[in-house]
């Protein structure tokens, strides 16, 4: 029983390193991770929204950009 659950969690390893790391194709030019980023807080700045909203969107932004680095 022990071995089939380290067989079992050894495969979930290798099938989320495979699945979850970029692949070289889809590797993106951090260049592009700031212009999207520019164009997403002028965006945000651009809206008619309280204080509360611009922060949360601002925030997305913020994730996106981070997300974005993370990937590339």
């Amino acid at each position: 029983m022990k071995k089939a659950v380290a067989l079992a969690l050894a495969g979930l390893v290798m099938f989320s390193a495979v699945w979850f790391f970029p692949r070289a194709a889809e590797a993106r030019d951090t260049a592009v991770c700031f212009s999207n980023y520019s164009t997403c807080r002028n965006s945000a700045f651009g809206m008619d929204v309280g204080w509360v909203r611009m922060t949360l969107v601002l925030t997305v932004c913020d994730l996106g950009l981070g997300r974005c680095l993370l990937l590339a």
